[in-house]
């Protein structure tokens, strides 16, 4: 298995990029050691050098594809802090944006498909479902921090910091699960609607 630029993945990353495909094909409900193991060119013997069992390989791999893919900017490169806030919004209600490349050819890395596939573990899962508690508090922190440098700049009004956080950490994945999961999802609609809430509650007067 090769990435888009033609260049080897290393064992782990092969079976990152396979139980992506495996995913992506099947759901969690078809995810086997064997699809995935196929699907890198591994033995099944490989897996288990790495993993101890197929939980402990969906845990890394949440991990891996969240590193690499979850956030696909830098908040650095955004033009201060309502910049960043429209980046954020944008990746959870459009998807992936940019010029991020991905190694797998016909995968849209913002489909959201995977993530949600792993997310439903966590109704039952209490690995899971710590994994993805510490997932929304990442998400919550990034925007209060986002938010707070914009109070801060005089761009934002003196909002209840992480109150507004976790409304916009809600409708960020609420996005996302519906782009995930449903043909009828008009985020263009929500995101319409949530500039205008915006302004009104969060964008300092001029």
């Amino acid at each position: 298995m090769s990435d888009s630029t033609g260049e080897d993945l290393d064992t782990r990353e092969r079976m990152m990029f396979a139980t992506l495909t495996v995913l992506q094909e099947h759901g969690y409900g078809g995810l086997s050691i064997k699809r995935i193991a196929d699907e890198a060119g591994l033995s099944k013997s490989s897996f288990y050098h790495f993993f101890d069992d197929k939980d402990d390989l969906l845990l890394s791999f949440l991990d891996f594809m969240l590193g690499q893919y979850g956030l696909p900017f830098d908040e650095a490169d955004a033009d201060g802090p309502a910049d960043a806030l429209d980046q954020y919004l944008d990746f959870a209600l459009h998807g992936v944006t940019g010029d991020l490349e991905f190694p797998l050819d016909g995968f849209d890395p913002g489909s959201g498909r995977p993530y949600v596939e792993l997310r439903a573990q966590a109704a039952h899962d209490d690995d899971y479902r710590e994994r993805f508690t510490a997932i929304d508090g990442t998400v919550h922190d990034r925007l209060a921090d986002t938010i707070q440098a914009g109070i801060d700049a005089g761009i934002f009004r003196d909002v209840d910091v992480h109150a507004t956080a976790e409304l916009l950490t809600t409708i960020m994945l609420g996005g996302l699960f519906r782009r995930a999961t449903s043909d009828r999802a008009d985020v263009d609609a929500v995101r319409a609607e949530l500039d205008h809430l915006l302004e009104a509650h969060l964008y300092a007067d001029d």
